[in-house]
């Protein structure tokens, strides 16, 4: 939560906020106005890095038409203070500053074992400038990663974690799972449309490694490209980033108030009345990607399939993966990876 005094603020660059005005050359006024807020709020923020609330952030945007809400945050500074986390060094850094849809901002790193030929995968979140009150209310959030591993134990498609502590210095937290050498699904997108056999392939791993979640009672909600890694050597597909897992054995929810907008979320993830089907719908969404090469708006998904080549069969799961109505979706991904593999056959 880099860069806020609590939950509901995010500090705005003043220096991105600008770029991104002078590329569209607007003035104060014609961002204002396209942003639904005073001249007087995006005074403030041009006049050097400020708070505001995340409602108004969004409005930022939404306006400017970016993906991201990461585009116009100020970061926290590139460096870890601490070089060492137990038994792991820190050595390269592996991302960019990533904000979770609970506002929490993390870094992944690559972590070597200090006596032993390993290397792990390190996610330190950055908790500088919270107060006490702030950092109890996140360990739930940091644990969940933990425990939900831990349910599942060790499986191909769920990545394994080996550690979760607290820095040494108490200004972040880190979440120590094992080394899967790749990229994210996310990065993989960025670089143009996958075959249609990559892009099932990808498809049916996810959707295992969401079934095997859905068997232990857990609901994955925020399901996204950049939470699914793609190792290099095998090509299987890990799910990772539990943050924000729902168990459905009653313990207490790790939401937040105020989500982060995103394009693959289920429309009830947001609320407790949720279930597996949540996770099919951002299923449908993802394939949607893959399959088409582009994600449609939500609420364009039947156009955009009318408009495709997919055979019927495949407009038709995907269309009911993507309903509205999660009562028109599936109900299991057992049904969803028994119409994958009449998928798979009939393009042998």
């Amino acid at each position: 939560m880099a860069g806020k005094k609590n939950n509901r603020t995010v500090l705005v660059s003043a220096d991105l906020l600008l770029n991104r005005l002078r590329e569209r050359g607007w003035s104060v006024e014609q961002f204002a106005l396209e942003a639904n807020v005073s001249t007087g709020t995006v005074s403030r923020v041009l006049g050097g890095n400020k708070e505001v609330f995340w409602k108004t952030a969004e409005a930022f945007r939404l306006a400017l038409g970016l993906d991201c809400i990461d585009e116009l945050i100020s970061q926290p500074d590139s460096s870890v203070t601490v070089r060492r986390v137990n038994e792991w060094l820190v050595d390269d850094v592996q991302s960019s500053w990533i904000t979770a849809a609970n506002h929490l901002q993390y870094r992944i790193w690559k972590l070597r074992h200090e006596h032993l030929p390993r290397l792990a995968r390190g996610k330190f979140y950055d908790m500088e400038g919270m107060s006490s009150d702030e950092r109890e209310r996140c360990h739930a959030a940091l644990l969940r990663h933990a425990v939900v591993c831990t349910k599942i134990g060790k499986h191909d498609n769920i990545i394994t974690n080996l550690s979760t502590c607290p820095a040494d210095d108490a200004q972040g937290w880190w979440v120590i799972d094992e080394w899967v050498a790749g990229r994210s699904l996310k990065e993989l997108l960025k670089q143009g449309p996958v075959s249609r056999a990559v892009a099932v392939s990808i498809g049916a791993e996810m959707a295992e490694a969401l079934r095997v979640l859905h068997a232990n009672s857990i609901v994955r909600r925020e399901l996204t490209p950049q939470c699914l890694l793609i190792e290099e050597a095998s090509q299987r597909v890990v799910l990772t980033e539990f943050e924000l897992a729902k168990l459905l054995d009653g313990s207490p929810t790790v939401s937040t108030d105020e989500w982060i907008v995103d394009p693959y979320r289920a429309p009830e993830a947001e609320s407790d009345d949720v279930d597996a089907r949540a996770d099919i719908y951002s299923w449908g969404r993802i394939m949607l990607e893959l399959l088409l090469g582009k994600l449609p708006d939500a609420g364009r998904e039947k156009a955009a399939l009318k408009q495709s080549d997919l055979p019927t069969a495949e407009t038709e799961l995907l269309g009911r993966c993507l309903s509205i109505s999660r009562r028109s979706r599936p109900n299991s991904f057992d049904e969803v990876l028994d119409e994958l593999t009449e998928w798979t056959v009939g393009d042998e």
